[in-house]
């Protein structure tokens, strides 16, 4: 589903494949959060396994694996109290990758390619980056693109308005052969007919790096998106007075965001302070930022520290309303949903990861690496949820259903990681 894939994708996915030497590396994370009473949340475990070897001087290539095991409960509908009313699920994602790099004395050039399958969603995404260090070697500019062109499984609601469509079932079965040609209609045993929904996703960046001094430098990053095609969460039901149709968003969405970041090394501490800061916008009326700040400290020659605290705030989408005021009220207009991910929220992560590192000096590690890190990282994720107007915030309206009891702490991930350079 939508949601359990962006999140795990935001918080559990490890580094970018390209590297410059060949290495191995095994990570396994679990995500944990929990909803009201204990009647929703979301597991996730999610392991990976990444492979980079050197074809040449000039010449690298990477491939990985990763998968996605999702289980929980969630509200099939959105509205007030929704969590007594919870659906639990599961789900497998696999997904495959490939990097093809080229490398000069200054310059760096990569394609890529990733699919990934679902029971109910395809993607395939090509792409490509490339970047330079400029004539003095203290400033670098990089550029990446890449296009998606996906696919959903979808209820076929055929020429039904917004407000009769029905919700994709559990028990609905989505046509593997879709998968393969699309848009295939399947009447499986009377189970449902669904069809496939097209989504093309278009991603640019550019990024550049300046060496302030010997122990600072800084990043500057400019990124954009434009999604088009089917965008719900075809589970999703949102409570319209009496109605409970599927939910209804834009087809088409462009997004940019600015970010900029500031590493400090301290020799006599042997350690790097971090700071991180980005804006957010979107044609959907969602403005974000957040800051991050970071030290990291070296304990001994093998023993990295990292401590790092992020704060995050966003308005909601423009047709976004509590589910009381859907109840109500009905919709602010043609469109509706119950995403949390487009309701105004406020949260703060804290965590701590530890590297233990081993150099291999007149021997290999374990007879075979160069260098090997020991990586254990946890993060906590606090949550505070935020009217969707200033005028409901003393009616009662909030939504209630994505907050655990009186608790603040919305989820715990860790990661266990083992990189082996050779």
């Amino acid at each position: 589903m939508q949601l359990s894939r962006l999140t795990a994708l935001a918080l559990l996915l490890a580094p970018g494949l390209a590297v410059a030497e060949d290495r191995a590396e095994v990570s396994t994370a679990l995500f944990a959060e929990k909803r009201e009473g204990g009647k929703g949340g979301l597991t996730v475990v999610h392991p990976q396994a990444d492979f980079g070897i050197d074809l040449g001087r000039f010449v690298t290539l990477d491939v990985a694996y990763a998968a996605d095991a999702v289980s929980g409960a969630t509200a099939s509908i959105y509205q007030v109290d929704a969590v007594s009313a919870a659906t639990t699920f599961s789900d497998l994602r696999n997904e495959g990758s490939f990097a093809l790099g080229f490398k000069g004395r200054r310059s760096r050039i990569t394609f890529s390619g990733t699919v990934g399958t679902e029971r109910d969603y395809l993607s395939r995404q090509v792409g490509g980056s490339a970047s330079i260090d400029l004539p003095g070697r203290n400033t670098s500019v990089a550029l990446a693109y890449r296009h998606s062109f996906d696919e959903v499984c979808n209820k076929d609601n055929g020429m039904a308005t917004p407000l009769e469509a029905k919700a994709l079932l559990g028990s609905d079965a989505c046509d593997k052969k879709g998968l393969i040609f699309g848009k295939d209609r399947l009447d499986a045993m009377g189970l449902g007919i669904t069809r496939w929904e097209d989504i093309g996703i278009d991603t640019a960046q550019v990024t550049l790096t300046q060496n302030l001094s010997p122990t600072m430098n800084l990043q500057l990053g400019l990124y954009g998106q434009i999604l088009d095609g089917f965008q719900s969460n075809p589970y999703r039901r949102v409570r319209i007075g009496p109605n409970a149709p599927q939910e209804h968003i834009p087809a088409t969405r462009a997004r940019w965001s600015v970010s900029a970041r500031l590493n400090r090394f301290l020799p006599k501490l042997r350690s790097a302070v971090h700071m991180d800061a980005r804006f957010y916008d979107d044609t959907w009326g969602v403005l974000g930022g957040n800051v991050e700040l970071a030290y990291s400290q070296y304990a001994g020659k093998n023993l990295l520290v990292r401590f790092f605290a992020r704060a995050y705030q966003q308005s909601a989408a423009t047709f976004f309303k509590d589910a009381f005021f859907y109840e109500t009220e009905s919709t602010a207009g043609e469109y509706f949903t119950g995403d949390r991910e487009l309701s105004p929220v406020r949260n703060a992560t804290v965590g701590a990861k530890v590297t233990l590192i081993s150099v291999g000096n007149e021997k290999p590690v374990w007879g075979l690496f160069d260098k090997l890190q020991f990586n254990l990282r946890g993060d906590v994720l606090f949550m505070d949820l935020l009217a969707a107007d200033d005028a409901e915030a003393n009616t009662g309206g909030i939504d209630t259903q994505f907050i655990y009891g009186n608790s603040l702490i919305d989820s715990v991930t860790v990661q266990l990681g083992l990189l082996g350079n050779y």
